[in-house]
């Protein structure tokens, strides 16, 4: 079987594909996935550049900071659609790997929490197990989407 290192996903097959023995090779589960989640990440983190740094003396050197107010919003707002296309694709991967463990036995949905099956019934409302590759990016906004209209419940 392929998988990753065991300390890192416990013996989850790599890139949480959901491919059968015989098509695992060729199926890439959520591999562009982890690869856009990490180029989110690093723009994130580029864009938490404090806007100061490239502060310019404007108005006879008595307003240089006056105009990193708008640079500092828009960078806040990228960064926070930024975190919520993480988050869209943490919610998705998480599902995906917990229902890798339920279909290999390894958990039984009895056994957790009710809160926790809750959560993995209405995620499997709006998502389709990854079995073989296809296309992830509509998932990917319609989870962004139900981010924002709140439809995880996350507290009672």
């Amino acid at each position: 079987a392929q998988l990753m290192d065991p300390k890192f996903n416990h013996g989850l097959p790599a890139n949480l594909s959901g491919a059968d023995e015989a098509s695992r090779a060729i199926n890439h589960g959520f591999k562009a996935v982890q690869i856009a989640v990490s180029a989110w990440t690093a723009e994130a983190l580029k864009a938490s550049a404090a806007a100061s740094i490239f502060s310019r003396s404007t108005e006879c050197h008595n307003q240089d900071k006056v105009s990193m107010g708008t640079i500092a919003a828009r960078d806040s707002q990228r960064v926070l659609t930024l975190t919520e296309q993480v988050l869209a694709a943490a919610v998705l991967a998480s599902w995906q790997g917990v229902q890798l463990r339920l279909r290999r036995g390894e958990l039984v949905n009895a056994d957790l929490q009710k809160s926790i099956q809750d959560s993995l019934q209405v995620t499997a409302d709006v998502f389709e197990f990854v079995e073989q590759d296809r296309e992830l990016e509509s998932d990917l906004r319609n989870a962004m989407q139900l981010i924002k209209d709140q439809y995880w419940v996350l507290y009672a």
